[in-house]
């Protein structure tokens, strides 16, 4: 069961890798399937195993020999090992499905946030709401702990934005 997890998890991450790159440019993430930026041939199946098909093509196009960012193994594999991770501590639990979904989506935000200084409403919203209703349902945090954090972590946010906007009389965040 453990395997199934990480491989689970890369196969994720493969898809988390296409959030990453396709949401900030306001692109469908399920369509057209993935291509090389350099020469737009499509990645076949077999070319798009994750993890395993990085090494194999050496880090390369198939069709025109361009690199590709090292990034699109590692973000599979940190979703690997994060799914593991959830798996050994929660075992095939509901816990486990939660808590892999909102570490997904912690993944998705931290790579758009380092490229483009932005996180998605598509991703931080939702998460949000399945963040506050899994808290009925899991044993830890509760709902009340769930609530209070969402409105200390809104209020600290907003603190931020104001603030700088006081002292500045522009925008810093959003």
């Amino acid at each position: 069961m453990a395997s199934f997890a990480f491989l689970l998890g890369a196969v994720t991450g493969s898809f988390l890798n296409v959030c990453i790159y396709r949401l900030p440019l306001d692109q469908s993430v399920i369509t057209p399937r993935s291509r090389c930026m350099a020469c737009s041939a499509p990645v076949a199946w077999f070319d798009n195993l994750p993890i395993l098909s990085w090494f194999l093509l050496r880090g390369r196009c198939r069709s025109c020999g361009a690199s590709y960012s090292i990034r699109y193994p590692l973000v599979e594999l940190a979703t690997a090992l994060l799914s593991l991770f959830l798996f050994l501590r929660f075992g095939p639990s509901p816990s486990y499905l939660i808590y892999f979904v909102l570490a997904a989506a912690l993944v998705v935000i931290t790579f758009i946030d380092l490229d483009h200084q932005i996180i998605p409403d598509e991703i931080s919203l939702p998460g949000i709401g399945i963040g506050f209703l899994a808290s009925f349902f899991l044993p830890e945090p509760g709902w009340i702990s769930s609530l209070l954090g969402a409105v200390i972590g809104w209020g600290s946010l907003a603190l931020v934005f104001y603030g700088y906007l006081w002292l500045t009389g522009r925008e810093g965040m959003g």
